[in-house]
């Protein structure tokens, strides 16, 4: 394998109770692949406690940089990252940046969205179909990157998961939030954990849940930068589909910024990504 092609840095473990493995699993695995940077990035804990089921807990905090430290002292041959894949509110804004990234000492945070709030209550993606949520999605995203924690933005596309076709709407959606990642200078993913699973039906056909090929194909009109990652959640998809995404990045000429990931020191104090 291409040593360009075996870099991740989306990366879960049990803690967030819906992956298998420690970083030790995933990392040997990388390594054994030929891997060159692994960047770990559960789901972050959340200071209030919310959203218990998918994420791990405060107090398993200290145990998840623990492993990462262990991992890195047993394979030095392997870049291994410390990052946290987040959900975003604008309370969260203090315990990102001073706990995780300041005394924590967390290299990089992905900005992702999995809820949106909407008339005061946090909705699932696949209740996101109508004009006036995808409008909402899209200024939650945008909000998400002006708050400038992020070193990328996590499956945008995401709001494809629900058996919809392309429209105006989804086209406008899409267009919304690759005009604020070009100004913004944000980076979004392009991700392979969709690749992995079941397709869905809709009325123009099978496809991808994501990477959904139709915003990919719009990114190309914008001065945009990607990140192709796996977005592993078992130890054997260390490294898995990311050169699935790279292939979109190349069919639609998006430029890739993954060198710009790799920090000097690893074991360094925090140190966001400039990207």
């Amino acid at each position: 394998m291409n040593s360009e092609l075996v870099k991740n840095y989306h990366t879960h473990t049990y803690r967030c109770r819906h992956a298998t493995g420690d970083v030790m699993d995933y990392a040997r695995i990388a390594l054994d692949q030929g891997g060159t940077v692994l960047g770990i990035s559960d789901h972050a804990p959340l200071p209030d406690g919310r959203w218990p089921d998918v994420r791990m807990r405060m107090d398993e905090l200290a145990g998840y940089v623990r492993a990462i430290e262990d991992a890195r002292a047993a394979l030095p041959g392997l870049t291994i990252l410390q990052g946290l894949e987040c959900e975003w509110d604008p309370a969260y804004f203090g315990f990102f940046q001073e706990e995780l990234l300041g005394k924590r000492g967390f290299q990089y945070l992905i900005g992702a969205c999995h809820w949106l709030p909407f008339g005061g209550e946090w909705l699932d993606l696949d209740q996101c179909g109508t004009p006036d949520r995808l409008r909402a999605y899209s200024s939650y995203l945008a909000e998400m990157m002006e708050s400038g924690l992020f070193a990328f933005i996590a499956h945008p596309d995401a709001f494809g998961m629900m058996p919809a076709v392309w429209d105006a709407d989804r086209k406008a959606c899409a267009a919304d939030i690759l005009r604020a990642a070009r100004d913004l200078r944000v980076p979004l993913e392009i991700n392979g954990y969709g690749t992995r699973m079941p397709r869905i039906q809709t009325a123009g056909g099978e496809r991808l849940k994501y990477p959904w090929l139709p915003f990919w194909e719009l990114a190309a009109e914008f001065d945009i930068r990607v990140v192709c990652n796996s977005d592993a959640h078992a130890p054997e998809d260390a490294l898995a589909s990311i050169e699935d995404c790279r292939r979109i990045a190349e069919r639609f000429g998006l430029a890739r910024v993954e060198e710009t990931f790799l920090l000097k020191d690893p074991a360094a104090p925090a140190q966001r990504p400039v990207l």
